[in-house]
């Protein structure tokens, strides 16, 4: 971008800029001409001036053209006019006035209409070109900025430089005319009232940008400071589990209070500064008036100026100071946005960035070739080496075990064969050419490379997933009708020099990937699954996903026939007893107390166990079958018991987790809600927080999970009765807040694995979830339906940084990510998802198979798993040591995964310095 801002401005609005500034120039004749009609209405109407000499009528509207006297005179008449009284000149001159303040008004309306649709195109372009040169710093230095600071350098700081860009050439040019106007038409009424105007306009102008500049370096500080806030602010987020783990909250927020106190410092100084500043400037601009009424007036007794001139001066100064302020605020403004703009500039600005690509086609490499890496080294910012100088050369396809542990040289060479490190000295050339010279689209397209830290965008798995697919510009509609939205996008985003192609159409490179369609990369994206042992855990995201309106109601036959079609597989196979489903008129012993009483699924905040006694429709219903006081008995003996459990145990102990009866107290309250009991008057009845805390644990409490023997049947009699109470009295304003359960319908809010077994598994029973779970696999096989839960879970809503998935899936996904655009060099780091699974080799087999026809970079930290590898690199530190283990060219990769590279020249002339 340029470095000028009022350069950069021209260059990519010049039409606009002209177009405003020539409608500009066409409404000066009009402002002249409401400056001098005042004085012909009180001159020639009010004062009978066009009346001398016995006259009647006057000429109203005359229109004609003479050149100057010096030219000649010459002339003539465009319009003879009408012939009026004083009265009919009166109302016409005034019925002209207000047409000309209407026209000037038009006109600023006009332009300031103008200039704002611009300064918004320009804002978004600013925002555009510098989110797009972002896209072009390297690896390492997109990894070093502050995404907060980023982030507000392109949302905050740019929003005044966009407010600006309108009136960068339009709004002086637009206030100069207002102020020349006014000054010219004063002068020719009179010179002297003309140039004290002129000495005060000079005034202003010279004195006010001075006392401003102290205003400017100001600002300058509040930016600086604001912009290090928000970075600092960011990086506490990001850390502030661990700060809170260590107990450091009262020191970070000591930082964040001196940082608040210093920008309040810099605050308080400039609007000290900007107001005494607006004082004077208003002082100069008051104290004009009164040299015009005390001069003015006595040039009017003395004849030398008449009342008409004299109302006209005034009222042609009415429209002289606000310009005259505006050209100087507007000088201010120029000023500090230019600082602002030269400085969120130089944040972007960089001679050394990436080269993006054209577009075009991405030629492959050939099926064989060579890559050498030649005297590779790279260094910290301290100078201090990250990788010692490092030389390899492999034939390609082949296989590399990079192995070492995490942090060390193995993790930085990674980096660099992925193109996510290119701060470095040597050279890595692939078929001859060199990584570091290749485009960004070039080398996104041959390399697949997946890191030790996960970076997951916000999106479901399936956005995650196929993002490196997201490369093919969609084509642009041509034939057929387009919407009028449509358009009108279009049209703009090209106005203003953003991309053209909708984000909501079809992205997805099938023919770089090499599938024809999408039902061919489906395939692919399940086999990568399989072959990272993943599948099952979508499988189960699938049924773990919520069930949420609207449903078709092919979508409800579906469910209700594979809840069937379930049961039937748990009868068959003589599990059934595994579940106890859920019936109307029967208490359901594995389910909660809460979930017994209310017989269904809550679908918002309204009925939860924390403040479900605090509900009045419920409590009405707990109060009518005298459930408040056995419940909160039960939770005084529940908080007991569990204290006295959980008394000497660690955190994150196993038995806290089983006694949380769903509502998330701490140990903390626990305690507290013991010492309150443990000083109660039993005649005296509870305080209404811990009645509701006390009833809230009764609420979640499971009698076979717990196993604290509270409830008896004559509690289930009375949870069933107030259940039927509740379903039948539910008031109308309640009734999206609960799906009751029904065996025919679908439980809204629920997930997909409590719609299918509709009911609880049984508490107590050894291995009952694995067990139900492999029947309702199978289940769900023989109905078809088990494609439609893969499809469900890879909907599963991912997170930043995959914050919602389990923690292998968080590990395969960008392994996925890498092999999916069928690279033919692939880096991949399998530390994590190795140490989280229970079958590694199997893993590094089926992937050794699948990319056979590919260089393969494995990352590893247990070397035992790559013995086999025909060339192994093993790192200590920065350092690494080259194993060729060649063998017999016609051996391959073995049918359980064991690699055996070929021999071959190229490889026999392998060279390996380190």
């Amino acid at each position: 971008m340029d470095s000028n801002l009022f350069r950069y401005i021209w260059q990519k609005s010049r039409g606009e800029q002209i177009v405003v500034l020539l409608i500009i120039l066409v409404s000066i004749p009009f402002n002249w001409a409401s400056f001098d009609v005042p004085k012909r209405i009180v001159n020639d109407a009010i004062q009978g001036g066009a009346f001398k000499n016995g006259k009647t009528s006057a000429t109203l509207f005359e229109m004609s053209f003479h050149l100057p006297d010096w030219a000649g005179g010459w002339g003539f008449k465009l319009f003879d006019g009408f012939q009026v009284d004083q009265l009919g000149l009166l109302f016409g001159l005034s019925f002209y006035f207000l047409l000309l303040v209407l026209i000037n008004g038009g006109f600023k309306y006009v332009v300031n209409v103008r200039k704002g649709i611009l300064g918004e195109r320009m804002l978004r372009r600013m925002r555009y070109d510098l989110f797009s040169q972002l896209m072009r710093f390297r690896p390492e230095e997109i990894r070093a900025v502050k995404p907060a600071e980023i982030a507000s350098m392109i949302k905050d700081e740019v929003e005044p430089i966009g407010a600006f860009v309108g009136d960068a050439f339009i709004q002086p040019v637009f206030l100069l005319r207002q102020a020349l106007t006014a000054l010219v038409f004063i002068m020719v009424q009179s010179v002297w009232l003309g140039s004290i105007a002129l000495l005060i306009v000079l005034a202003q102008a010279i004195i006010i940008p001075i006392l401003r500049r102290e205003q400017l370096r100001l600002g300058r500080e509040r930016q600086i400071a604001s912009r290090s806030l928000a970075g600092r602010i960011g990086e506490i987020v990001d850390a502030g589990p661990m700060i809170q783990a260590h107990g450091a909250t009262a020191y970070v927020q000591s930082d964040i209070a001196g940082r608040l106190g210093t920008l309040f410092d810099i605050r308080y100084a400039l609007y000290k500064r900007k107001f005494a500043v607006k004082f004077l400037n208003n002082l100069l601009a008051q104290v004009t008036p009164f040299f015009f009424y005390a001069i003015g007036g006595f040039f009017a007794l003395q004849g030398r100026l008449d009342i008409g001139q004299l109302v006209a001066v005034i009222a042609a100064y009415r429209d002289l100071p606000p310009p005259i302020k505006e050209l100087i605020d507007w000088d201010q403004q120029r000023n500090d946005v230019t600082i602002k703009y030269e400085q969120v500039i130089s944040q972007f600005n960089s001679d050394d960035v990436l080269l993006l690509g054209d577009g075009a086609a991405i030629a492959p490499l050939p099926d064989k070739g060579e890559i050498r890496i030649e005297s590779l080294q790279m260094l910290d910012n301290r100078g201090q080496p990250l990788l010692m100088p490092f030389s390899l050369s492999l034939p390609r396809p082949g296989l590399v075990a990079l192995v070492g542990p995490q942090g060390g040289g193995k993790d930085v060479l990674g980096r660099v064969l992925g193109r996510q490190a290119t701060n470095y000295t040597g050279k890595v050339l692939i078929d001859g050419e060199p990584l570091a010279d290749m485009s960004v689209e070039r080398a996104s397209h041959l390399i697949g490379y997946a890191g030790d830290e996960p970076e997951l965008i916000a999106g479901t798995i399936r956005d995650n997933i196929l993002l490196p697919l997201k490369r093919h510009r969609p084509a642009i509609k041509r034939e057929g009708r387009v919407g009028e939205g449509e358009h009108r996008r279009f049209v703009e985003a090209i106005r203003s020099g953003n991309s053209p192609f909708p984000y909501e159409a079809d992205w997805t490179d099938y023919e770089g990937a090499g599938v024809a369609d999408a039902a061919e990369l489906a395939a692919r994206v399940r086999e990568l699954l399989d072959v990272f042992g993943c599948t099952e855990d979508i499988y189960q995201l699938g049924l773990g996903g919520k069930v949420m309106p609207p449903l078709s109601e092919g979508a409800v036959d579906r469910i209700i026939a594979a809840r069937r079609a379930v049961a039937a597989e748990l009868a068959r196979v003589d599990r059934g007893n595994l579940i106890e489903p859920f019936v109307l008129d029967r208490y359901n012993e594995n389910g909660t107390l809460a979930e017994n009483l209310i017989f269904g699924t809550r679908t918002s905040p309204r009925f939860d166990n924390a403040s479900l006694l605090f509900e009045p429709y419920a409590h009405a219903i707990l109060k009518a079958e005298a459930l408040v006081e056995p419940l909160a008995e039960m939770g005084a003996r529940i908080v007991a018991t569990v204290v006295e459990i959980f008394t000497g145990l660690p955190q994150g102990h196993a038995l806290f987790q089983r006694y949380s009866f769903g509502v998330g107290f701490d140990f903390e309250r626990l305690n507290e809600l013991a010492e309150v009991l443990a000083k109660q008057d039993m005649r005296a009845p509870l305080d209404a927080v811990t009645e509701r805390d006390l009833v809230a644990l009764a609420l979640g409490y499971i009698e076979p999970k717990h196993r604290l023997n509270l409830i008896d049947d004559r509690l289930r009699r009375r949870i069933l009765r107030a259940r039927a109470s509740f379903r039948a009295h539910l008031p109308a304003n309640a009734a999206e807040d609960v799906d009751f359960y029904d065996p025919d319908k679908v439980m809204i809010g629920a997930s997909v694995r409590d719609n299918l077994l509709f009911g609880r598994i049984g508490y107590g029973v050894a291995d009952a979830e694995q067990r139900v779970a492999e029947v309702m696999h199978q289940a769900l096989e023989r109905s078809g339906l088990e494609e439609s839960l893969y499809r469900l879970g890879l909907n599963t809503e991912a997170g930043i940084r995959g914050r919602y998935l389990p923690a292998k899936l968080r590990q395969a996904i960008p392994l996925v990510q890498a092999l999916v655009k069928a690279p033919q060099i692939a880096v991949l780091d399998m530390g994590g998802l190795l140490a989280l699974s229970d079958e590694p080799a199997e893993i590094l087999g089926r992937l050794r198979r699948h990319c056979q026809d590919a260089t393969l970079f494995l990352l590893a930290r247990d070397a035992h798993l790559l013995e086999d590898a025909p060339i192994r690199v093993t790192f200590h530190g920065p350092a690494g040591t080259i194993q060729n283990q060649g063998r017999d060219e016609t051996d391959e990769i073995d049918e359980n995964g064991a690699g055996r590279a070929p021999e071959s020249p190229a490889l026999e002339r392998m060279e390996a310095r380190s």
